[in-house]
């Protein structure tokens, strides 16, 4: 798709990730902008666009499957024009939604002035030092799989491993662990390291159904914690919004939740 003038000066351009990765990754950062693999996985298979005055990089948005708005930024010298570049923002393509943390305030505003509804889509947790109970800790073995070498093994997870493991056979930086207790298999961890937000991991798990309610999700998260802990990483969970079990297991491995992933349908 060709530049877009939005005014005299204000255009839109598409562009690759590398042109406004370095902006992307202080906008987050800089703004403690809470985000997990799930996100960003849709901001970077998105087409990218930089909003430009005079040649110069003043905002950026991303629009992923053509349709769904998730990221939308301008630099604050020009955020006065915000809400007018916005309205041009959601013509663009064929936008009819955007995904937004709620810790992102600017992107989060903008989308408040005017949508038709809204959902909610997830939890993003973080992790802190505080672990799981005393009376609930097992002593848990955890290996990383080799995804060909342990796949009969990895295949007791269902379809919940598929992703992460196309994940790894594309080059990303994503780890599988097994989890066994007495010699049993009682599920799985992973860990993708942050693509975009090189500083923070996501983890997540799997309990095999005969081993559920028996505490062992909170353990392999817990596990995982300490192992990005040591890297010194910044740790984050998300889970759908309505999955009261996940949360309550990130929160026993010490994690809390002061962001939602929502979406707006304008």
């Amino acid at each position: 798709m060709r530049g877009l003038r939005v005014s005299e000066k204000i255009k839109f351009e598409p562009c690759g990730w590398e042109d406004i990765r370095q902006l992307v990754v202080e906008y987050i950062t800089k703004n403690n902008i809470t985000v997990d693999s799930f996100w960003e996985e849709h901001v970077f298979y998105a087409n990218h666009y930089k909003i430009t005055v005079d040649d110069e990089i003043v905002g950026f948005f991303a629009i992923h499957e053509g349709e769904n708005l998730t990221l939308f930024h301008v630099l604050p010298h020009h955020a006065n024009q915000s809400q007018e570049i916005f309205a041009y923002v959601k013509k663009y393509e064929n936008v009819t939604s955007a995904m937004v943390a709620t810790s992102d305030e600017f992107f989060l505003s903008h989308c408040l002035d005017g949508f038709d509804r809204m959902e909610k889509q997830a939890y993003f947790a973080v992790y802190t030092e505080k672990g799981v109970a005393k009376e609930r800790k097992k002593t848990l073995n955890l290996r990383i799989a080799d995804i060909d070498i342990d796949k009969e093994t990895l295949s007791l997870s269902g379809d919940f491993l598929d992703h992460p493991i196309n994940n790894i056979r594309d080059g990303r930086d994503v780890e599988i662990y097994i989890a066994e207790f007495n010699g049993d298999i009682v599920g799985f961890g992973v860990v993708e390291y942050g693509r975009i937000v090189k500083s923070t991991a996501s983890i997540g798990m799997f309990v095999c159904p005969s081993h559920r309610k028996a505490g062992f999700a909170a353990n392999i998260l817990e596990h995982l914690k300490l192992a990005c802990f040591e890297k010194g990483l910044r740790v984050v969970s998300g889970c759908w919004y309505y999955n009261h079990n996940s949360k309550k297991s990130m929160e026993a491995a010490g994690a809390y939740s002061k962001t939602r992933l929502v979406k707006f349908y304008f």
